[in-house]
């Protein structure tokens, strides 16, 4: 995109933005302060420990909870500036980092390219679903046993996201079809109520009936650029369409902003800064509002939310499509 494209393009989204101040409360921060906790706990059916990162809002009574799987490679850090957001508007957020497909696996190692190529396989994959289950576990074991955290959350409204392979992960847990095998492992969780995917894949351009199960509340984020990522990772852009198109209507999202890449999903920090940061905040300030929406139509039950998020694409403008369906 040059520059006066660009220019134009920004100066577009000006308009519907004014014309609909509602929008307002969505993209910016919520009225809650957040504290950290970065706690481990320790699944001993595994032997597996896993650090997370625990974001808890100030706001009253049981909060919902919304678990974030970070993508190949990452940490707690992963999902930064949306756990942060999200936790302003009253959900507690726990960022999840997965041992074997995390930071661990190509800091100071003589080859990371190959590393991380090896911890996108199966077994990783597989790990990461049994991790999300184990941290749902957690949340209800430590919630009867009293535990001042667990008992902020209603256990009732979880919600399960993640960028990359954690879009994978998330997909997984809320039904896409890898078959009978995999689905006797109980890879499928009834409990999570509502899904994000940062960057959501489809194996190839004829496995959109793969998400044919996926019933409950489901949004797609991604961009025309979340194409192929570094050591010949990722899926062309348009396989990230597909798991938005293979869903059964009702209570499905998806959207796909121009221009955005694969790293400005990830909600972190950029080991390389951004080619083009106007156009970034731009969508970073989308993605933000749109998300919030979600969480707040499906995890809180905000009404106002809900219609929002039906005629989001007058707010979306020219930065990029927003579908609902």
């Amino acid at each position: 995109m040059n520059p006066l494209q660009r220019i134009v393009l920004l100066a577009l989204l000006v308009p519907a933005q004014a014309a609909w101040p509602q929008s307002e409360r969505f993209e910016a921060p919520g009225p809650y302060r957040s504290t950290l906790q970065d706690v481990r706990w320790r699944d001993p059916a595994r032997g597996r420990e896993l650090p997370l990162r625990i974001r808890v809002p100030d706001a009253p009574g049981q909060r919902a909870a919304i678990l974030f799987s970070h993508g190949l490679g990452g940490s707690v850090d992963g999902g930064r500036v949306w756990g942060e957001q999200w936790a302003s508007h009253g959900f507690v957020v726990i960022h999840l980092q997965h041992p074997g497909s995390d930071e661990s696996v190509w800091r100071g190692v003589e080859r990371p390219a190959r590393a991380l190529r090896a911890a996108a396989g199966a077994a990783q994959f597989v790990n990461r679903v049994r991790d999300v289950q184990f941290v749902l576990d957690e949340l209800e074991r430590r919630q009867r046993a009293g535990d001042p955290l667990a008992t902020r959350i209603d256990v009732a409204r979880i919600g399960v996201s993640g960028h990359s392979f954690g879009a994978v992960t998330t997909q997984a847990v809320a039904g896409e079809d890898y078959g009978a095998g995999a689905r006797s492992q109980a890879i499928i969780d009834a409990r999570p109520r509502a899904f994000i995917a940062f960057s959501p894949s489809a194996r190839s351009t004829h496995s959109a009936e793969r998400f044919a199960h996926i019933e409950r509340p489901f949004f797609s984020v991604t961009g025309t650029r979340d194409g192929r990522v570094a050591m010949g990772l990722g899926v062309p852009p348009a396989q990230r369409l597909l798991p938005f198109a293979g869903m059964p209507a009702g209570d499905k999202y998806l959207l796909n902003l121009t221009g955005a890449d694969h790293m400005v999903f990830n909600g972190g920090t950029r080991v390389h800064g951004a080619a083009d940061p106007a156009l970034e905040a731009t969508h970073v300030r989308l993605t933000r509002a749109t998300t919030t929406a979600f969480w707040l139509a499906y995890l809180d039950g905000d009404e106002a939310a809900r219609h929002w998020l039906a005629d989001a694409q007058r707010y979306v403008g020219a930065a990029g499509e927003f579908r609902v369906k």
